[in-house]
C-alpha cells in the first residue's frame, strides 16, 4: 500500500504542532482558546486517520514505521490523553499565570514523539520518537517560569533524561554489533555475539528504566511531578509509560521465545518489578503532598505493567493502559481544579473537608483513587485481575503475591486522602474548587464514565484489545 496512509496520523500531529506554534507567533492574543481548539482539531484529524488504519497493517519506509492494530489502539489512547490535557490546561494555564501558547505546541510535539515510538519497528525510529518526546517534555516541565519548583523539575528531568539517552545510544551500538540489526522483532533471533548483544540489551533496558521510572532509577519522578504544572504532570503520568511499555513488549516478546540468555534477563526484570512495586508503595506512605503520592503510585503501576510484559500478556497490558488513562487523568484533573491564582493546592491539608464542602468533587476523587487501588466496580479492579491472572498462569505466583502486597499497602495511602476529605476539618485557608471551568469538568466526566464503563461493561473494549494484542504475535 502507499506510504502516505501509514504516515497520516504522525504527519497530522507534526503539521498541527507547527501550525499552533506559528499561530502563537503571528497572532498574538491574550486569550489562547483558539490555540486549544486548533490543537483539539489536529488531534481529532489524527485520530480519524489512525482509525482508518485499523486492520490494514500499514507500513512506511520499509517497515520502519508499522501501524499494526496494537499501534493504532495505543495511538488512539495517546491522542485521547493529549486531548484531555489540552482541555485540562485551557483555564489552568491562565489561572496559574503561565498563559503561553507554547503549551499547546509543545504538547502536540510530545504526542508526535509518542506516536513515533508506538508505531516504530526499528530502534533508531524508537529513539528518534523518544527524543522528540523528551525535549518537548523538558520544556513543558519548566513552563511555569516564575516557580522555582518548576524550574528545578525541568532541570532534573533534563539531566536524568540525558543520561538515559546516553545509555540507550551506547546500548543500541552494542546491540547492532551483536545482532547485526536494530529491527525490534529480529534482534533476539539474530544474536550472533551473545555477550555483546546482552551488554547492549542491558544498557537499553537501563535507559528505558530511567524513562519509565523503574526502581532503582525512579528518584527523579516525584520531584518532576511535584514541580511541573498539573496538566503537564497528567501527561507525564500516562504518555511515556504507555509508549515505553509497548516498545518493551515488542522487543521482549520474540526475545522470550529464544534461548539467548533468556533466564538472566528475565531474572533481572523480575527483581526490578518486585522492587518497583514494594519500594514505591512504602515511599508513598510518607508523602504529605498528593502529587508526590501519585508520583510514587505511578511508579508502582509501572511495576504492575512490567508484570504483564514478563507474562507475555499483551491484552492485559493494553487493557491496563486503557484504564490507567482515565484513572490518572481523572485524579490529576481534580488536583487541577483545586489550583487557583498562581497557587496549586496539592497538600493533604488542602483536601481537609473537601468532601463536605464539594460533595461531587470529593466523590469523583474518591472514585479515581479507589480505581487506582483496584477496588470494584472500577476498571482498575479488572485491569489488575487480568494482569495478575495471566502472571499466575505463567507460573509467576511469587511476583503476583508481591504485587498483591503492594496493592494492599497502597490502600492505606489512597484512603488517607479520602479520610482527609470526609473526616477532617480544614485548619487553615480552605481550598476552593474551580467550577467555572467547563473544559476541565468535561474531562472529569469523561474519566468517570471511562472508569465505570471499563469496570462494569468491559466486553466491548476487550474485543478491540484482544484484536490489537493478536497483531503483536
Amino acid at each position: 500500500m502507499s506510504v502516505f496512509p501509514a504516515l497520516g496520523p504522525l504527519l497530522a500531529i507534526a503539521a498541527g504542532a507547527l501550525a499552533v506554534i506559528l499561530a502563537e507567533a503571528f497572532f498574538k492574543r491574550e486569550n489562547k482558546d483558539h490555540l486549544a481548539f486548533l490543537s483539539l482539531a489536529v488531534l481529532l484529524v489524527s485520530g480519524w486517520l489512525a482509525v482508518r488504519l485499523w486492520g490494514r497493517n500499514a507500513e512506511a519506509f520499509g517497515g520502519t514505521l508499522r501501524f499494526d492494530d496494537a499501534a493504532v489502539f495505543l495511538t488512539l489512547l495517546l491522542l485521547a490523553g493529549t486531548a484531555f490535557v489540552v482541555l485540562m490546561g485551557m483555564r489552568h494555564i491562565v489561572r496559574q499565570r503561565m498563559n503561553d501558547g507554547e503549551f499547546y505546541g509543545l504538547l502536540l510535539l510530545a504526542a508526535a514523539g509518542l506516536v513515533i515510538m508506538v508505531s516504530s519497528g526499528n530502534f533508531v525510529a524508537v529513539f528518534l520518537g523518544l527524543e522528540v518526546l523528551s525535549v518537548s517534555s523538558y520544556a513543558l516541565a519548566g513552563l511555569k517560569r516564575g516557580d522555582e519548583r518548576s524550574t528545578e523539575a525541568a532541570a532534573k528531568y533534563f539531566l536524568i533524561g540525558s543520561f538515559a539517552a546516553a545509555f540507550i545510544v551506547f546500548g543500541l551500538a552494542l546491540l547492532f554489533g551483536g545482532s547485526g540489526t536494530l529491527e525490534l522483532t529480529e534482534i533476539a533471533a539474530a544474536g550472533t555475539i551473545p555477550l555483546l548483544a546482552l551488554a547492549g540489551l542491558a544498557l537499553v533496558l537501563g535507559g528505558f528504566a530511567f524513562k519509565l521510572a523503574l526502581v532503582p532509577f525512579h528518584m527523579w519522578q516525584p520531584d518532576v511531578y511535584e514541580g511541573a504544572p498539573t496538566p503537564v504532570t497528567a501527561f507525564f503520568a500516562f504518555g511515556p509509560k504507555a509508549a515505553g511499555f509497548l516498545v518493551l513488549l515488542r522487543l521482549l516478546l520474540p526475545y522470550w521465545q529464544s534461548g539467548f540468555k533468556k533466564e538472566a534477563v528475565f531474572s533481572v526484570l523480575w527483581a526490578v518489578a518486585a522492587a518497583t512495586m514494594l519500594v514505591s508503595s512504602l515511599a508513598a506512605l510518607r508523602q504529605r503532598n498528593v502529587k508526590r503520592m501519585l508520583a510514587y503510585s505511578s511508579i508502582a503501576h509501572a511495576g504492575y505493567l512490567l508484570i504483564a510484559v514478563l507474562s507475555k500478556d499483551a491484552s492485559g497490558l493494553l487493557f491496563y493502559l486503557a484504564n490507567y488513562l482515565f484513572l490518572s487523568m481523572g485524579a490529576f484533573g481534580v488536583l487541577a481544579a483545586l489550583g487557583r491564582d498562581g497557587v496549586e493546592r496539592t497538600n493533604l491539608e488542602d483536601f481537609a473537608g473537601l468532601g463536605a464542602r464539594f460533595p461531587w468533587m470529593g466523590g469523583l476523587f474518591a472514585v479515581f483513587v479507589f480505581g487506582l487501588a483496584g477496588f470494584p466496580p472500577t476498571g482498575g479492579f479488572l485491569a489488575k485481575f487480568y494482569v495478575f491472572s495471566a502472571a499466575v498462569r505463567e507460573g509467576h505466583t511469587a511476583l503476583v503475591l508481591i504485587a498483591v502486597l503492594s496493592s494492599l499497602i497502597s490502600v492505606y495511602y489512597y484512603l488517607r486522602v479520602v479520610v482527609f476529605m470526609y473526616m477532617r476539618r480544614s485548619e487553615g485557608e480552605e481550598a476552593a474548587v474551580d467550577f467555572e471551568n467547563p473544559p476541565l469538568l468535561l474531562v472529569l466526566f469523561l474519566c468517570l464514565y471511562g472508569v465505570l464503563q471499563l469496570g462494569i461493561f468491559p466486553s466491548y473494549i476487550l474485543t478491540f484489545v484482544r484484536r490489537a494484542a493478536e497483531s503483536l504475535f
